[in-house]
């Protein structure tokens, strides 16, 4: 943990070769309203989060390249049903079905991206 934040994860990115394919699905996925901005030499498109917790973002860079290996995030939905079939319909793959976690954590699933991110979900029913 750090000074400014209690948690252990402080920020991810999810590498992106176009913004432009990629801010659409994620925002039909999990109904976000997620936008592109200049960030450096980079294009990033922010996730919505609550400071001091935990953040994250799309990014386009020079050395951004999606991949399914790697660390997976998992990203929060309050419908993880409506998600996965938005994922779907939006051009993702889901790889794990919504498996249940506990009863009292919810659900996760993972999926492709159009870009071939791995990336989780988790939530509730």
């Amino acid at each position: 943990m750090n000074k400014t934040s209690p948690n252990a994860m402080e920020w991810f990115e999810i590498p992106t070769a176009d913004l432009n394919t990629s801010i659409p699905f994620y925002n039909r996925a999990l109904g976000l309203g997620l936008e592109a901005a200049q960030f450096g030499p980079n294009r990033i498109a922010i996730f919505p989060h609550k400071d001091p917790g935990p953040g994250g973002c799309l990014m386009q860079g020079p050395d951004m390249v999606p991949s399914k290996g790697g660390s997976v995030v998992y990203l929060s939905t309050p419908n993880i049903d409506a998600a996965i079939a938005q994922v779907e319909a939006a051009g993702g793959k889901i790889i794990v079905p919504k498996t249940a976690i506990r009863p009292d954590r919810g659900f996760f699933a993972r999926f492709l991206d159009p870009e071939g991110n791995l990336v989780g979900l988790c939530g509730l029913a």
